[in-house]
């Protein structure tokens, strides 16, 4: 668990994160895009991730390759990206609904990222 998010939870603030790569989720439903059908979300991996005082509040977060980060344009991998986010609890794990295991728990997220930009 992210603990140091969850002393925070709530509360918006400003972050930094090391861009490291792209990624991609699958959609539940597919999405049209111009003449095409996509079947996945692209996303973008944030990696030592601090607080504004440079204090370390998680290893790495994913984030879905919003509009504010598509503004920064050609994202190589080290460069350091400033943004504001809220802290949210999310529910993480692994449910098997025929043999009843659940290895669900709360864990800490920011959401919601904002005046996204290059830091520096």
């Amino acid at each position: 668990m992210r603990s140091d998010l969850k002393e925070i939870e709530g509360e918006r603030k400003t972050f930094t994160g090391t861009f490291a790569r792209f990624g991609k989720k699958d959609r539940y439903r597919p999405k049209k895009v111009g003449d095409e059908w996509v079947t996945y979300d692209v996303t973008v991996l944030l990696v030592d991730v601090q607080d504004s005082d440079g204090n370390r509040v998680t290893d790495h977060l994913w984030f879905n390759y919003t509009k504010g980060f598509e503004r920064l344009g050609d994202l190589k991998e080290g460069d350091v990206i400033r943004f504001d986010a809220r802290v949210r609890p999310y529910i993480k794990g692994y449910v098997n609904h025929r043999e009843y295991i659940d290895e669900r728990e709360v864990d800490y997220k920011l959401a919601y990222p904002t005046k996204v930009a290059r830091a520096g």
